[in-house]
């Protein structure tokens, strides 16, 4: 008998690992909550399903309506436009849940943004990183005799820096239009 209990606690144990819900969660859970939070956060309503095969594995159910009440009232606050610019300028995935054209406008803005952001934040990156170089070179310079190696890779450096500060600047530019694929 004590070691039938300790396998069905092992079990137990064991199936809660697996899961993403626990046997508490899945017994005490405010459905209509967890709905309006993952609505809030602009998840798929796959989300629902994961819950459901989670629970199942306790031989538990869901309260799918008060899940879904919940989500949808989350989604109203999710798909609003201003949202979606603010979703898409922090890179965030975006799952197709709203039916609003003007969230998915929006989104498709601050997302264009967040690229352009990301485009200038690597710029400035290399740029350092070619001053780095230039100086490591110049310290070289200072120390050998045969300079010509050296200063053609200078010149390159220097040619690709132009070439990122003109890229910059470019992107800066508010009346130029670019056009990103997804």
């Amino acid at each position: 008998m004590r070691h039938s209990s300790i396998f069905l606690a092992f079990s137990v144990l064991c199936m809660t690992q697996c899961s993403s819900l626990s046997i508490e969660e899945c017994t005490h859970s405010d459905w209509f909550s967890l709905g309006l939070a993952d609505g809030n956060r602009g998840t798929s309503t796959e989300q629902l399903n994961q819950y459901q095969k989670d629970c199942r594995e306790f031989n538990l159910n869901v309260d799918t309506a008060q899940w879904k009440q919940g989500y949808l009232q989350g989604l109203a606050n999710y798909c609003q436009p201003e949202n979606g610019y603010r979703i898409g300028l922090a890179g965030q995935s975006y799952y197709s849940v709203c039916s609003s054209n003007e969230f998915v406008e929006r989104y498709n803005q601050g997302h264009q943004q967040y690229q352009i952001n990301k485009r200038m934040a690597d710029i400035v990156e290399r740029l350092n990183s070619i001053d780095r170089e230039i100086s490591s070179i110049d310290g070289k310079l200072n120390n050998l005799t045969d300079k010509a190696s050296l200063l053609k890779q200078k010149n390159s450096l220097l040619n690709e820096k132009n070439q990122l500060l003109d890229e910059g600047y470019r992107l800066r530019r508010p009346d130029m239009r670019f056009e990103f694929r997804y």
